[in-house]
């Protein structure tokens, strides 16, 4: 008698199953990213509401300042260009453990390098003018950045205050160059001449203010992190960093490191200055950067000091630069409501990164 072969039911997941899936998703690091944003928007609206503004209409305001149109989009992308840039050169400096805090000052001096043959060489040379300005303005940032470096080599001066004592002089050496040298004679405003057309990026999405100089700050972000991570270099680059007694017993010569990664995170933030000068001021005016350098600080660290984690937070911050311009103009918000709203999410991802770094789980990682 043959017998009857028997279909087993499907067994419906166990009460621990789900707990362990429902514990795995809170624990990613995709969720814990959108409850950051989550909270802080769901504050931000608690706020306009007790102020009287209708939160959901506020909220859809603003997402339309930053995706809502391909302008929007485009002024998103441009407010990210630079903080990208500056996030870059903080993390390279700090991977060697060297902390470049003066990423403001480098981009100070970028801007200077970039301006000079913009304005001063013959317009005739024509478009050799743009990668003339570019690397003027990363040589600029590099000289800048290797002062701090050869202190501390040589005689033990602490970085942080070098770095940060460096950024006013290169904002009052703009301000001072803008008034004087560098101000054209028939003009009263602090500022420059305008550069020769030549020198000026293209837009590279017509009738919005998007111009090359993202797709140069992407190519940056891949350049860095191939660098990092599939090179001799930026393998010793790390060791240096994570600890530098042992790359010494290594026998890798720290301050050869130490004074590259400066050059390197020095020229990048000058690229991030040459790219606000050629891309969308076209001349060098005072008081250009509302604090570029140290918004790409923020961004290098709440990254997980990872190019492509810098690469999303730096797109967070410029959707935050643009939508909160939609909510001022639209709603009359003032800048400080906007700025409180637009700091909620740094806030909680940063209290997220933090514990998730303590426990040895950034983030980001590029070497997952």
């Amino acid at each position: 008698m043959s017998s009857v072969p028997t279909h087993r039911q499907p067994s419906l997941p166990t009460l621990a199953g789900l707990r362990k899936t429902a514990g795995a998703i809170m624990e990613s690091n995709a969720f814990l990213v959108l409850l950051a944003f989550g909270s802080s928007i769901a504050i931000g609206l608690v706020v306009l509401s007790f102020l009287g503004v209708d939160p959901l209409h506020a909220l859809a305001v603003m997402l339309d300042g930053a995706f809502g149109s391909r302008r929007a989009l485009a002024d998103t992308l441009v407010f990210m260009t630079p903080r990208l840039l500056t996030a870059l050169a903080a993390l390279i400096a700090l991977r060697c453990g060297f902390f470049n805090l003066g990423a403001e000052g480098q981009l100070q001096l970028g801007a200077i390098g970039a301006i000079l043959p913009a304005t001063l060489l013959p317009p005739t040379l024509g478009y050799l003018l743009l990668p003339a300005s570019i690397l003027c303005g990363a040589l600029f940032g590099a000289l800048w950045g290797l002062i701090p470096a050869l202190l501390k080599l040589w005689r033990g001066a602490n970085e942080i205050i070098v770095t940060l004592m460096m950024n006013f002089i290169g904002v009052y050496l703009v301000k001072y160059l803008v008034q004087g040298p560098l101000q054209p004679a028939e003009s009263n405003f602090n500022m420059s001449a305008k550069i020769a057309d030549g020198a000026a990026l293209p837009i590279i999405l017509t009738g919005t203010r998007l111009h090359g100089g993202m797709l140069l700050a992407l190519a940056l972000a891949v350049a860095v992190w191939f660098v990092l991570y599939h090179t001799p270099y930026g393998i010793r680059l790390r060791a240096a960093g994570l600890s530098p007694r042992a790359a010494r017993l290594q026998g890798m010569q720290l301050a050869r490191l130490v004074i590259s990664s400066m050059l390197i995170s020095g020229g990048i933030a000058g690229v991030a200055g040459a790219v606000e000068v050629l891309g969308v001021q076209y001349r060098l005016i005072e008081g250009f950067s509302s604090n570029l350098g140290f918004d790409g600080l923020a961004i290098a660290l709440l990254g997980s000091l990872e190019p492509f984690g810098s690469v999303i937070v730096a797109v967070y911050f410029g959707a935050i630069n643009s939508g909160t311009l939609a909510l001022q103009s639209t709603l009359s918000i003032p800048a400080a409501l906007a700025q409180i709203m637009a700091s909620l999410p740094i806030i909680f991802l940063a209290c997220i990164h933090g514990y998730r770094f303590l426990k040895g789980r950034p983030l980001w990682s590029s070497t997952r």
